[in-house]
């Protein structure tokens, strides 16, 4: 009655219970099998503390105040209907919080509570675990549930991709979504293995993770495409559609897959992802459905990260071009106040204002003294008043 879902992030952890408990809701709306469909409440245990769990005594009044599991449990051990019931706890595992339910997961099924007062568990409840290891559990916690491993690689990216496939808006022909495909087939998972033997990053990652971020800045760069003929939006010629979708991928796949290399790592990749693109690549070779030209790639000089792909015009145009060479020192300004535009501050701006767009999470990254806080902060000051509000909080370092 009580089981452990354990694994990393991204490895399908929540879809797969998920997914079984909308298979039992189909079962039995078919009348089949004699099952019955499931109410979940998913409770994240690390998110409070031990009295808001699980209940505690008014230090004052000492009157008893019911916890969030308390209430939870009794309220589904109590009910009368046949469906399933099952808590879970979407949350590390540790041996503060944990070392309470020893008695509902063996064998009486009872929740013992501070008050006095004993739940007894019915035969239609669970308890599902999902944490990502058990490395503070204690052997009587594990000895007294069943345990599920689910490992992020075994599941792989593809499903992500997949699943992407079907969100993509009607102005995508299938052609185009042919287009996309081989794009993900041919160029990611080189990419992923030459960065996991040969580069250095500054945050592990994950495919799952760097794949995300692709299908996320992908969405976002496709703004045009997916408007195109809508009310008030010109309709895009099928060839520009496609020139876009390959650029703005290839475009995706650096920032994202290869984001957090460091700098000597990123001129490594310029030169393998130069050979990939260009197809001369025999163990990768270009699909048919490509149709990038020389002038449809990346310019000779510098690196392939020195290089956006500008939409007006549809060419690779270098981050120097964004630079405004007209901005002016104010009189009085003080130099410490003083942010100079070069080719670092307006590429993180224009991550920050294509993901803030979106309302897109973002992660900067890199060592301190680099300007992340200093153009994040000048970026948010900027924002109209009226829609943003900004917020910032310093985490210390400890």
């Amino acid at each position: 009655h009580g089981f452990m879902i354990v694994g990393d992030a991204m490895g399908g952890k929540s879809s797969a219970y998920k997914v079984l408990a909308a298979g039992l809701a189909d079962l039995h709306s078919s009348g089949l099998m004699e099952e019955y469909k499931v109410d979940f409440r998913i409770i994240n245990p690390k998110s409070m503390t031990m009295g808001e769990l699980y209940g505690c005594f008014d230090p004052v009044s000492h009157e008893w105040s019911d916890g969030v599991l308390a209430n939870t449990f009794r309220e589904q051990a109590s009910a009368t209907d046949e469906n399933r019931k099952w808590i879970v706890f979407d949350g590390p595992v540790d041996a503060i919080w944990i070392e309470n339910m020893n008695t509902v997961l063996d064998d009486n099924k009872k929740l013992c509570l501070m008050s006095g007062e004993i739940i007894q568990m019915s035969n239609k409840m669970n308890l599902i675990f999902e944490p990502e290891d058990l490395e503070v559990a204690s052997p009587a916690t594990v000895s007294r549930c069943g345990m599920i491993y689910m490992e992020p690689h075994q599941l792989g990216w593809k499903p992500l991709v997949d699943s992407y496939m079907n969100t993509l808006p009607n102005t995508i022909t299938d052609e185009n979504k042919k287009l996309i495909t081989d794009l993900f087939d041919w160029l990611v998972q080189p990419c992923l293995d030459f960065i996991r033997h040969n580069c250095q990053l500054f945050v592990s990652t994950l495919p799952q993770h760097q794949i995300h971020s692709l299908l996320q800045l992908y969405t976002c760069l496709m703004d045009e495409v997916s408007q195109s003929g809508s009310e008030g939006h010109p309709t895009m010629p099928q060839t520009q559609i496609t020139l876009w979708l390959q650029c703005l991928f290839l475009f995706s796949l650096l920032w994202t897959v290869g984001g957090a290399m460091n700098g000597p790592s990123r001129v490594k990749f310029d030169a393998f992802f130069r050979m990939l693109v260009s197809g001369t690549d025999q163990d990768h070779p270009r699909p048919k459905s490509i149709k990038l030209n020389k002038a449809n790639l990346f310019p000779d000089r510098g690196i392939v990260f020195d290089y956006f792909f500008q939409k007006v015009g549809g060419n690779w145009s270098s981050w120097e071009d964004l630079i405004d060479r007209n901005s002016s020192i104010p009189t009085g300004a003080k130099v410490s106040e003083l942010i100079i535009p070069t080719v670092d501050t307006v590429r993180q701006t224009y991550f920050l204002e294509t993901y803030l767009k979106h309302e897109v999470p973002m992660l900067f990254l890199g060592p301190t003294g680099t300007g992340k806080s200093a153009i994040t902060s000048n970026f948010l000051v900027k924002l109209p008043k009226d829609k943003y509000v900004p917020n910032v909080v310093n985490f210390s370092a400890r």
